[in-house]
């Protein structure tokens, strides 16, 4: 990709009109980040290791996904009009994001699966999902090319890998609007959504919501009044239950193909979802505006947990699986899902310190292959 195209940022006076990540919202956004990750590791965990963990605290794994497409619209559309004014340096950005966690987290899953294979009593073929074609399914895995139209290709058994074959293509396609000028970005924009094809395509309006809450705020539209912002923030809560109660059974996996109305029924209520993080996250920034919601504390624990996250979701399964294939008694034992757990979260904060913790090393790294600088101090982003 060429970074002769630049996006002007906004100008001087609308840069001034509001500061949309402050503190509270950008701890916010890592809260919601971290507790997203933790509720899919705690619906795979229902299903490995600790099957009577109950469905009120378990049972919200698409719906953790759809928080993750949010969180990542709202903080790509932050990076690209306040950080990264080029195409390079965006490009640089984001595969270093990716490429910090995933590199490793593929051979973590690999190493976790040839243990299962060669010491574990519970084969891995008693998972419909799991495929043993590594090698076959790795490029698109490097390419974040594993969701192409009707394909879902799962490198072993981390099929929770499927969510970067939507993100990557939405911060691809998102990218050549934003950076590549109104007729050609729209053309080569169009022609990415053909080839990455409807399934991707269809939820993409759940990744632009939180580009739009982004720019809903940027431009000063938050006008309500904060106890006003507070009731909303507070209503999404039962909200999101009330959607999740009357309409879970239109909700179809968005990795799976579908035919029109199942699609249809399925974008709906992961749209709902969507936009009840949406208003979650613009009242919560007009709610908590002028005052400080997070002691420090708190707040330096949360992003020491968030920035392992990315980690979590991409490592967990894997080794859900093979502990409970080594030690079947997991699932019956009283404590031994909840050890599961937590040496899922023990070693997704141990690697996140070669990985997510080093994506400046990463930054540097792509950025020398591009031919670009990194910029320091570039905010987190949302996986």
């Amino acid at each position: 990709m060429s970074d002769t195209q630049t996006h002007a940022g906004p100008t001087g006076s609308q840069a001034a009109k509001v500061k949309v990540l402050d503190p509270n919202l950008s701890i916010y956004l890592d809260l919601l980040r971290l507790v997203a990750a933790f509720e899919v590791v705690l619906g795979h965990a229902r299903h490995f290791v600790m099957p009577g963990l109950p469905g009120f605290i378990s049972g919200h794994t698409g719906e953790a996904v759809a928080v993750f497409f949010v969180l990542s619209g709202f903080v790509i559309a932050f990076v690209a009009e306040e950080k990264e004014h080029s195409l390079r340096a965006y490009a640089t950005a984001r595969l270093s994001r990716l490429y910090s966690v995933c590199l490793i987290a593929l051979l973590v899953g690999f190493a976790c699966d040839m243990i299962t294979n060669r010491f574990g009593v519970v084969p891995l073929s008693t998972h419909g999902f799991y495929d043993p074609a590594y090698l076959a399914n790795l490029p698109f895995a490097l390419t974040f090319t594993n969701e192409l139209w009707f394909s879902h290709r799962v490198f072993g058994s981390n099929e929770p890998y499927w969510s970067l074959g939507f993100e990557a293509a939405y911060y691809v396609i998102f990218a050549a609007f934003f950076y590549l000028g109104r007729v050609r970005g729209a053309l080569i924009g169009v022609l990415l959504m053909i080839a990455f094809g409807p399934k991707v395509v269809a939820y993409m309006p759940i990744w632009l919501f939180g580009l739009l809450a982004y720019r809903h705020i940027r431009a000063g539209r938050v006008t309500m009044s904060k106890w006003l912002a507070l009731a909303a923030f507070v209503a999404t809560i039962p909200g999101y239950f009330l959607v999740k109660r009357t309409m879970e059974h239109w909700a179809w996996p968005m990795y799976e193909p579908a035919s029109v109305a199942q699609l249809a029924k399925s974008f709906v209520y992961f749209a709902l979802v969507g936009v009840v993080i949406t208003i979650n996250i613009v009242a919560f920034r007009r709610a908590a505006e002028g005052r400080t919601v997070f002691p420090a504390g708190f707040a330096r624990a949360i992003r020491w947990l968030a920035g392992a996250s990315f980690t979590l979701y991409l490592i967990h399964q894997p080794f859900l699986i093979m502990l409970t294939s080594l030690f079947p008694g997991l699932r019956t034992h009283l404590l031994g899902g909840s050890v599961a757990i937590g040496g899922a979260v023990a070693l997704a904060l141990l690697i996140a310190e070669v990985s997510e913790r080093r994506k400046r090393v990463f930054q540097r790294i792509v950025g020398s292959l591009l031919g670009a600088t990194p910029r320091s101090g570039q905010p987190k982003s949302v996986g």
